[in-house]
């Protein structure tokens, strides 16, 4: 198990001593790096990759998961792959084919039902004609435990027809990212997204079963959310201990599904007829999986596009202690990032009560990879009473920051001179310079302050080192209270040092020596001493 977050800065911040001439080094302790994966689930075959895991725990207790195959993120060869697990994700079976149709077969879903039945679902695409044309969602069911499986059976949808309206693909289609779920009554609800012929925007919508899976009707369609200038895509359903029905919608800022804004979330409470109106919530979530734990809580597996742990779409997972309450404010930790961006989409299975694995695939080198991760351990970090506001200074005139860190995008306006003083550790809430280290942030107070730690946070995923130093007030002399040396961490706390909190300062600097491309400072922050 990898040390939670927590620990790690305790132990910095104990080796930290006071100056002058005493500088502290702090590292990540090696378990808790999350780019070495617990498992290596499978290896895809030879010139051939694997994406898009889904993982369900059977009522035997073991696990089954399913992928797709294929050489590259998309294509005519995709296929579906399933393996498993027999001790609780440690070790697994070679991927078999369990479906290779002439089409792009992708993002399946395996889902077992309160009769043992499995489900298999996914969504095809024709790669061989111009634009792809997606081919629609289909089931499949097994009775003996994956032996055999039925004949696909198409999901009938409203989202499908002629069309000669092209945006990523000609208007009518639909696609699938989400389980299938059984409801208390035994029916069932597939998760759709789409377009209808004569509107451009994506919409989210389930389909019902009446019969265990073995078809699914446009005439039980519902609609859980379409509105003009905004595209619902890959809506995750979750079915709480008292029956409500939660949906997890992604939100998109164009038709692909590359880009993604702060997701919505949506309720149905008479299985999934009706749904109340789409509500943000602060997390940026893409191909998401849910897991309702033995103790009714919620474990949310995520592609994270918020820029807080990197900038690439890593693995993160979510602790909803309260489900039945808006999805906001949920403690999170990033499980795995690959130093990709073709990675994520991952799924989720309780292995035991309190734990958890997380599947993910790393492209790079072809594989599916697994993180155990303990639930306990995510944990929302309480609020630090001793932390100055330094954005409230600078916006008083009481702080002043002095920077080489100087670029700036339109596209990302938390990038800037007070990115690292804003509260928030992150990719996108930083300082950047256009080229690599050297660089240096100061900030000057208006008058001789005492500070009892001065904490900094880099580039989140990937390495830098840097010293911070202070300037005591009464002779203008600097002293370097700590450093971080180059290696890659990612957007989560800052590491404390400890500064002699008995000799006023006037200045803190942090000084990057080293980074890997554009130098980023993505916090710096102070620590007031105690009260007497």
């Amino acid at each position: 198990m990898r040390m939670h977050r927590g620990i790690a800065i305790a132990v910095s911040a104990l080796l930290t001593l006071g100056f002058p001439g005493a500088v502290a080094h702090a590292n990540p302790p090696t378990p808790s790096a999350p780019d070495r994966p617990d498992v290596i689930v499978a290896q895809a075959a030879p010139g051939k990759k694997l994406h898009f895991p889904n993982m369900e725990r059977l009522d035997d207790g073991s696990l089954v998961a399913v992928a797709r195959e294929g050489a590259g993120h998309t294509g005519q060869d995709g296929r579906l792959v399933i393996l498993d697990s027999r001790d609780g994700g440690r070790t697994w079976t070679r991927p078999e084919a369990v479906h290779d149709s002439p089409y792009d077969d992708r993002d399946p879903m395996i889902t077992q039902l309160r009769s043992g039945r499995l489900l298999l679902s996914w969504f095809q695409i024709d790669y061989s004609v111009a634009p792809p044309e997606p081919m629609g969602v289909f089931v499949r069911h097994s009775d003996d435990g994956g032996a055999s499986w039925s004949e696909p059976a198409a999901v009938q949808t409203s989202m499908s027809g002629e069309s000669d309206i092209v945006d990523t693909y000609e208007l009518g289609w639909a696609a699938s990212h989400g389980q299938i779920k059984e409801l208390p009554s035994g029916e069932l609800i597939i998760p759709l997204y789409g377009t209808v012929p004569d509107d451009r925007w994506q919409r989210a919508t389930v389909v019902r079963s009446m019969d265990g899976g073995a078809s699914w009707h446009a005439s039980t369609e519902s609609l859980i959310a379409s509105a003009q200038g905004t595209h619902y895509q890959e809506p995750v359903l979750t079915v709480l201990r008292d029956g409500t029905v939660h949906a997890l919608l992604r939100i998109g800022t164009g038709a692909s599904t590359m880009g993604a804004v702060h997701s919505q979330e949506s309720w149905s409470r008479d299985g999934g007829r009706t749904w109340t109106p789409p509500a943000e919530i602060d997390l940026v979530t893409s191909s998401a999986h849910t897991e309702v734990l033995r103790n009714g809580d919620v474990f949310l597996a995520y592609g994270d596009l918020s820029g807080h742990f990197t900038n690439r779409r890593g693995t993160v997972g979510a602790v909803l202690r309260h489900p039945d309450r808006p999805w906001t404010g949920a403690p999170r930790e990033l499980v795995y990032d690959s130093g990709t961006g073709d990675q994520a989409n991952p799924a989720v299975a309780e292995v035991s009560p309190g734990r958890v694995l997380v599947l993910g695939f790393d492209s790079a080198r072809s594989q599916l990879v697994g993180d155990f991760v303990d639930v306990a351990g995510i944990r929302s970090e309480p609020a630090d009473p001793r932390r100055v506001d330094l954005a409230a200074l600078n916006a008083a005139g009481r702080l002043g920051i002095d920077t080489d860190l100087l670029y700036t995008t339109p596209s990302q306006p938390n990038v800037g001179r007070t990115g690292p003083i804003d509260g928030v550790v992150g990719y996108y809430d930083a300082a950047w310079k256009a080229t690599a280290a050297p660089a240096q942030y100061t900030i000057t107070f208006d008058e001789p302050t005492r500070v009892a730690e001065a904490g900094m946070a880099l580039k989140p995923g990937y390495a830098e080192a840097a010293q911070i130093k202070v300037r005591t007030a009464s002779d203008g002399a600097w002293h370097a209270v700590g450093d971080l040396d180059y290696t890659v961490r990612w957007g989560d706390d800052l590491t404390w040092f400890r500064v002699d909190a008995g000799t006023p300062i006037d200045k803190i600097r942090v000084e990057i020596t080293r980074s890997s491309g554009a130098a980023v400072l993505a916090e710096l922050g102070v620590r007031a001493p105690a009260a007497p």
